[in-house]
This record gives C-alpha cells, structure tokens and sequence, in this order.
C-alpha cells in the first residue's frame, strides 16, 4: 500500500492546481506539488538504500555462517582423525574398550559440528553382536536419549540385520511414514523420529554395525549430510579394524567382527 501511495502522490499533487483559477492559489499548489515530489524521490532513496543495506547484511551473515560452518566441519574431521592416530598408538587388548569413546566422539561430532543446523539432531554408533543377532548401540550424541537395541526376530531388527551384513547402500529416508516396513511397527511404537540417514560401518567386505541421524523434522538431511555421515563412518570402520584382528572374524562365515 505505502509503495502505492508515495508513487501516486506527485501526480495527485501537480494536478491539483488545474482545480482553482486563482493564480496565487496555483502558485502555492505548484510548490506544495514541488515539495511532495522531493519527499516521494526521498522516499524511494530511503527505500532503495534500506533494501541494499539488508541484502548486503543477508550476504554478509550467510557468508559467515558459511565460513563458521566450514570450520566446525574441518575442527570435527580433525579432532575424529587425531584421535584414530592416538588410537593406533594403543596395544590392542585397550582398544575394546577406547573403541566406545571414539564411537561417542564420531556421534558428537555429527550432532553438534557437522549437522548443527537440523532440528532435534540425534546420532547413533551401533555394534553387530558377535552371535550377529543383534546391532547394540555404543556411541550416542546429540537430542534424545540413546537408542535401543535392533534384535532378530523383530521386523526392524531383521530387515537392519540384513542390510549391514550385505553392506547395503546408504539410506537417506525423509519420512518414515513412507517407509516399507512402517506398517509393521509393534503397538503403541512412537518412535522420535521422522526422518533419519543410515550408513554401514564396513571395511574390505567386513560389515561392523551402522552409523545412523535422525531427527523429528520430515526432510530434515540433505545429500551433503549424508556424505558427511558416510565419511564419519569410513572413520569408524578404520577403529574397528584395528581393533578386531582379520583372523578373529575369518572364523564367521557371515563376516561380522
């Protein structure tokens, strides 16, 4: 409406002299004309100035948060990889039990550095059990309480099972809803989540566990978050294979650890 107004005004102004007769009564209409066509010219200066300042801010803060973005993002990859460097300097009888913490830092990491902009961001490192009927969760970070255990024998568990041990692709699900195996949830199952990425924790056709985020947002990941979920991932499978000898999972056919 304003925008309307201020560009109606001078036209509005500068005809009404051709209503009066009286030349002093023109004169006067002229310069008050005058001075409503400067205060409109003024207005949309003001105007003009105001809309370049507020992109010129937008561009500036998005620049920022770009940058800011990109430094948690090498700060996260640095601190994951200094610790698989210290983690290689551990005898192999301690790197069980490190194997946690590492799991704990990958999950952080994703939840506060690499995802921070996603809404209620949980993240969760689970173990395939040696019996390979169960992937136990061992690393959590972010919103919500940690996750339970997928065991065999339960729609979930099996179709999860199934999919780390053939090292499936990488699931990017962006409502739950829609997914394939939803109509199979157990009554009163009201998980937090909506949308979620998964990826198998696997190295040289040994498949460990999975990485998986979710959060209560539909739509909540991108394809770059899922790369960055892939790439922490690639960290952990390092971490297990340091830690659970070649021989030691040679003896199970389904190669698990």
């Amino acid at each position: 409406m304003w925008p309307i107004v201020v560009a109606a005004a001078p036209t509005a102004a500068f005809q009404l002299p051709n209503l009066f007769v009286t030349p002093t009564v023109r004169a006067v209409l002229v310069v008050f004309g005058l001075v409503v066509l400067v205060a409109a010219v003024v207005v949309q200066v003001v105007r003009a100035r105001r809309s370049d300042s507020a992109r010129i801010a937008a561009e500036e803060n998005a620049t920022a948060s770009e940058l800011e973005h990109a430094t948690a993002i090498r700060y996260a990859f640095g601190q994951i990889a200094t610790r698989l460097v210290r983690f290689t300097e551990l005898p192999r009888s301690q790197r069980h039990g490190e194997l946690a913490v590492i799991a704990d830092r990958v999950a952080v990491a994703l939840a506060f550095y690499l995802l921070p902009t996603v809404p209620d961001v949980r993240a969760n490192v689970y173990q395939l059990s040696t019996d390979l009927r169960a992937l136990e969760p061992i690393g959590h970070g972010g919103a919500g309480d940690t996750a339970g255990v997928f065991r065999a024998g339960t729609p979930y568990g099996d179709r999860n099972l199934e999919w780390v041990l053939v090292g499936g692709s990488p699931r990017i699900v962006g409502d739950r809803s829609a997914d394939v195996d939803v109509d199979q949830d157990v009554p009163g199952f009201e998980p937090r989540y909506t949308s979620y990425v998964s990826v198998v924790i696997r190295s040289d056709e040994y498949s460990f566990g999975m990485l998986t985020v979710d959060s209560p947002a539909p739509d909540a990941f991108t394809d770059l978050d899922a790369n960055n979920v892939a790439m922490m991932a690639s960290f952990l499978a390092v971490a297990f294979s340091l830690t659970y000898s070649f021989p030691e999972r040679d003896r199970n056919p389904r190669k698990g650890p």
